[in-house]
């Protein structure tokens, strides 16, 4: 998108905690020979809140619009004094429509917005925000024609990826089987659905590694007993996905019908996935070929006591997900897929990514 021999400037609004989407498509623009500058929309919210730390936790839930307005106004100077070709935002962060205006009106930064998340999520501000953008990069296919209903000019399905410096896969001496050995393991977040899917796993091997599961199951002592009592980040998650037989993914139904990042995440550290049906992935990642998919816990049972006892079958699945996950389902794949959407490349609801 530069001219000449300029490096082209991207700026990307977000929040940029360890193992934010946000960093990963930082990592993959810069592969692409991009000048990355992140603005943190909400350490920029927070620089003006008022009441400390009870203004903090206010934001959390109450938008607060003279701050979001002031943050606003700090991000559209910031994009006036760079001058990007791009700028990419993320999420549901507030800013407003004003200032995308003003943006749009004063540099020719072509805007975008990448949304990876449950339209549970969606908020009435970033509707109004949609028709400024040149492009929303939504993770769900099935999203697309509402995205245009609601006012996008232009939308595209790009969905999450794996990222192999996030997640790399376990291999020699990093591999350390003993604590994370499991015939079956569950990496997430407590969920009443998830609980019970893997109450019903009784007689397996079953650890699970996340938030809340201790709170939450009390009084459900197969979850107790296979709970870890922790979550798990990086090398010590690759360990715990390579360490298991099998890796769950039980995607949260208000995801449906699109993937999650988990369903990236464990191949890309070269585990076996064992998925909750996904309909928008099935083309690509094909049952006994790449994942397993089930659709109701009788048929899980099923397809881990098959599983479990052939050696190579999970082999040969785990590799195919893995190779292909790093040939065509990474962030750098992605971004490929963003710029050449900007760049004209005809944008088709039921198309899949560009992955180049």
């Amino acid at each position: 998108m530069a001219t000449g021999g300029d490096v082209p400037h991207v700026m990307l609004v977000g929040q940029f905690p360890s193992g934010a989407l946000e960093n990963s498509y930082c990592a993959a623009f810069e592969e692409l020979g991009w000048q990355v500058v992140k603005f943190d929309i909400m350490e920029s919210v927070h620089r003006h809140v008022r009441a400390g730390h009870a203004g903090r936790f206010l934001t959390l839930f109450v938008p607060v619009e003279p701050w979001i307005r002031k943050a606003s106004r700090e991000l559209t100077l910031r994009v006036l004094d760079l001058e990007p070709q791009l700028v990419v935002t993320f999420g549901h962060y507030p800013i407003r429509v004003g200032a995308l205006a003003q943006i749009r009106s004063s540099v020719p930064a072509k805007l975008v917005h990448v949304w990876p998340d449950t339209m549970v999520n969606w908020t009435t501000h970033l509707t109004a925000c949609l028709p400024v953008y040149d492009l929303v990069a939504t993770y769900s296919r099935a999203t697309v024609p509402i995205f245009r209903d609601l006012g996008a000019r232009a939308v595209a399905w790009i969905p999450l990826a794996g990222d192999p410096a996030l997640h790399p896969k376990a291999e020699g001496s990093e591999v350390y089987p003993g604590k994370f050995a499991a015939d079956v393991s569950f990496i997430g977040a407590w969920r009443p659905e998830r609980e019970a899917v893997l109450s019903q796993l009784q007689g397996f091997d079953l650890k699970i590694w996340g938030p809340e599961w201790g709170r939450r199951c009390r009084h459900n002592r197969t979850i107790l007993k296979a709970w870890q009592g922790c979550s798990l980040y990086g090398l010590d998650f690759a360990r715990a996905v390579t360490g298991s037989k099998v890796s769950l993914n039980i995607i949260d139904p208000s995801n449906y019908p699109a993937a999650n990042m988990r369903f990236f995440e464990i191949p890309v550290v070269g585990g076996l996935q064992v998925s909750s049906a996904c309909p928008e992935m099935i083309e690509l990642f094909r049952h006994g070929e790449h994942v397993f998919y089930y659709d109701r816990p009788a048929e899980l049972q099923r397809h881990l006591e098959t599983i479990l006892v052939d050696d190579q079958l999970r082999e040969r699945v785990a590799g195919a997900a893995h190779q292909k996950v790093l040939a065509e389902h990474t962030y750098l794949n992605r971004v490929r897929s963003l710029l050449r959407y900007l760049e004209g490349d005809t944008i088709e609801e039921e198309s899949l990514p560009r992955t180049g």
